[in-house]
């Protein structure tokens, strides 16, 4: 199932397609990686359908939120980046998901071609290409966070 893409992001901020900025508050919701994995290589499905149903339950209310992915556990960011890959799976569906923040273990090195950062956003967007990537770093084309 393809999702249209509904937001795009201008000089580091969140707007709707052709219209409006977005306001931002609330509409965070923290996934962590020891949630969706955890231990190596064993995803957590009973986690990812919870998850699911919660935001299907916000897409029925019209809400949008964007996944705030937490890197709290022990591992590389090729790791964590399969695990939030995974996530990005188990709900590509979910309408009500404007995309996933990138943390700052991954945007450390300034968010360049072919560095962690950049892989992370290349492989959630190789299925997801409607997400757009929040971040607290300054990097091309992420809705910057307070």
């Amino acid at each position: 199932m393809k999702l249209e893409k509904k937001f795009e992001v201008k000089d580091g901020r969140l707007y709707k397609i052709g219209g409006d900025e977005v306001n931002m508050d609330g509409m965070a919701k923290t996934v962590k990686w020891s949630q969706v994995e955890p231990q190596d290589e064993m995803y957590d499905e009973s986690f990812l359908a919870a998850l699911r149903d919660e935001l299907k339950n916000l897409e029925a209310q019209k809400k949008c939120v964007y996944i705030d992915a937490i890197f709290d556990r022990n591992g590389n960011a090729g790791q964590f980046t399969a695990a939030m890959k995974h996530c990005a799976r188990r709900i590509k569906d979910c309408a009500s998901v404007a995309g996933f923040s990138i943390p700052p273990e991954l945007a450390k090195d300034g968010g360049t071609e072919g560095n962690a950062a950049a892989m992370y956003q290349e492989e959630l967007l190789q299925k997801h290409q409607q997400y757009v990537f929040f971040c607290k770093e300054t990097l091309a084309d992420c809705v910057k966070l307070q």
